[in-house]
């Protein structure tokens, strides 16, 4: 392989990084890797995202009956006079939801964030036993 082909071919693999720098910087890809999961002594359901570097204030948790979101961003670190030559970690905005099919008590979950670990403890909500009386009405017409 003579020096110029060479030379080329650093300066394409060089050119292709900077390109996935870009698409990574525009916010395009982060997407938190989630773990949920019962624990029957607690009756809880925990769910753990992975969230490394991103900042506790910079995450908004939502929870309703039958589903938990995370939302927030990874911030790209740039700084002036910083040339890329690689970005293989993802940035940007995020959102992230689980379906926990079942019903939960939003007033009583907790969440803690610790080491890039975001773990939210779930209580389930106690269902109604038994049937329901429905009462039904007219159309507004005589009956």
């Amino acid at each position: 392989m003579d020096v110029e082909k060479l030379h080329n071919e650093v300066l394409r693999a060089f050119n292709d990084s900077c390109v996935i720098a870009t698409r990574q910087f525009s916010g395009g890809g982060f997407r938190p890797l989630a773990d949920a999961y019962f624990e029957e002594d607690t009756r809880e359901i925990v769910v753990r995202f992975d969230l490394p570097g991103v900042a506790m204030e910079d995450i908004e948790l939502l929870v309703d009956r039958r589903e938990l979101v995370v939302r927030g961003e990874r911030a790209f670190q740039t700084r002036e006079g910083r040339i890329y030559q690689q970005v293989e970690m993802d940035y940007g905005p995020f959102e992230r939801r689980v379906r926990l099919m079942v019903d939960v008590d939003p007033e009583v979950t907790t969440a803690i964030y610790e080491a890039g670990i975001l773990e939210v403890r779930l209580i389930l909500t106690p269902q109604e036993k038994g049937a329901r009386k429905i009462d039904i009405t007219t159309g507004g017409g005589e009956q």
